[in-house]
């Protein structure tokens, strides 16, 4: 792909020759011999909270279901190992920015597999490291200069946590209601999005975040503020239902950070590199040119590579000081080579061949077929989010859970959202075409 190439001209261009721009063909596609086989396989050897799922959603839904096991993906479709297709529309929980398997991210996979795979975390960084934090220096709004490099996205929020506690001499963290930061026990306190996630560990939690209602006033943020080290949050929530923000409300909450010398952490994991239809909600438009004092960043960083980062302002990052020798916060893979060229692969995507216009128009798409959708379908109530971050709420005693089963009969793989899994969310590959895109929507309608 040359420089200033256009990524795609238009929403029925496929992202790569091998995809095809039609969806799989409309019928039941659920998993077959080989498929089931693998899914016993997979029960027998891994922990049954995280694969032993056809009991509980036979209990709660009335639904026996398997998971599909993923043999290859190309774009936005993916094969399973008996051969069926199916339209990802969750974009592997919105990691695949550029699709699965984009070119020019395998290309720079490979080649960073032939020189280097591995490096030395903190102590001897790779080349590739120090061109991605570049990178991301240039990419970023304000002065957002400084990266903590991590591999998950619960690590660059346990990152942030750290560098305002170091930076405040400060222990307290406020977040909000419905709001997702992780699985990881160092952020899963400050995650509200389920309780039943945080229950079982509420000994270990050490109790330091408190949770406001979303879209709170400045009075009750003023309060909670007090003697806080930071407010963390999505600018768009993702698991807790794609909500956005009350129009003003991003301006507040700068303001009142600044006030009571709390710093602003932006968990844009999910809503970062193109997801919104801007390259950051930060410093743009749609985000009321806020910018944070820490910004966490992950999953359409790689498109599919596990690399993720905390990036923060240099008065932000002084509050760590200078080494004495050892790290005070490092890891094995910090930086790893391999995730960083991938990561450097999508920078160039976006920078040089119009990722991020893509997905914005695709996003226009999504909300004006959703929108349709609603106004001739009394199952559907309204739709949520920004560009290709989209959520369809469902009416009261529709279950999106059983919608969702629907479009994975006819092909189509999508996930609930929402506090109580009222919204169907939607967050396919910038690089998914209008017929995929118009395939589910069909499917959806027919259901």
């Amino acid at each position: 792909m040359s420089k200033n190439e256009p990524l795609l001209t238009s929403l029925d261009d496929p992202p790569d020759p091998r995809v095809g721009s039609a969806g799989p063909s409309v019928g039941a596609v659920l998993p077959g011999p080989l498929g089931v086989a693998w899914v016993d396989r997979l029960a027998r050897h891994e922990c049954p909270a995280i694969t032993a799922r056809r009991s509980r959603r036979a209990e709660d839904h009335g639904i026996d279901q398997d998971p599909i096991v993923w043999a290859k993906a190309v774009g936005a479709n993916v094969w399973d190992p008996d051969g069926n297709r199916y339209v990802d529309l969750t974009g592997g929980f919105g990691v695949c920015s550029a699709g699965h398997g984009h070119p020019a991210v395998r290309a720079a996979v490979h080649a960073q597999v032939d020189a280097l795979v591995h490096g030395l975390g903190d102590a001897f960084p790779s080349t590739t490291r120090i061109e991605l934090a570049e990178a991301l220096a240039r990419l970023l709004p304000g002065d957002l200069s400084q990266a903590i490099f991590a591999s998950s996205g619960s690590e660059a929020v346990e990152a942030a946590l750290k560098t305002a506690a170091m930076a405040t001499g400060r222990s307290r963290v406020v977040a909000f209601e419905g709001g997702y930061h992780g699985m990881g026990l160092g952020v899963l306190a400050a995650s509200h999005y389920r309780e039943s996630f945080r229950a079982p560990f509420a000994g270990l939690l050490g109790g330091y975040s408190s949770f406001l209602p979303w879209g709170c006033d400045e009075g009750a943020l003023t309060a909670a503020l007090d003697g806080a080290a930071a407010l963390l949050l999505e600018p768009v929530q993702g698991r807790g239902g794609d909500r956005e923000p009350p129009p003003g409300w991003l301006p507040m909450l700068r303001r009142v950070c600044d006030a009571a010398g709390a710093l602003l952490i932006y968990d844009e994991i999910f809503t970062g590199f193109g997801r919104t239809g801007t390259r950051f909600v930060a410093g743009s438009e749609p985000g009321e040119g806020v910018v944070p004092d820490l910004i966490c960043l992950g999953k359409g960083l790689t498109s599919g590579f596990p690399l993720s980062a905390c990036v923060g302002t240099p008065g932000a990052m002084a509050g760590w000081g200078h080494s004495r020798g050892e790290a005070l916060h490092t890891s094995t893979f910090l930086g790893h080579p391999v995730g960083c060229a991938a990561g450097l692969a999508v920078v160039d995507l976006i920078e040089n061949h119009g990722l991020v216009e893509r997905g914005a128009a695709l996003g226009e798409h999504m909300a004006a077929t959703l929108s349709a959708l609603v106004d001739a379908d009394s199952r559907f109530v309204g739709v949520r989010g920004r560009g290709a971050m989209r959520g369809l709420e469902v009416a009261a005693g529709v279950s999106a859970f059983g919608l969702c089963r629907a479009l994975l009969s006819q092909g189509y793989l999508v996930l609930p959202a929402g506090l109580q899994g009222e919204v169907i969310s939607f967050t396919p590959p910038l690089t998914t075409t209008a017929t995929q895109w118009d395939g589910a929507v069909a499917a959806l309608a027919a259901s």
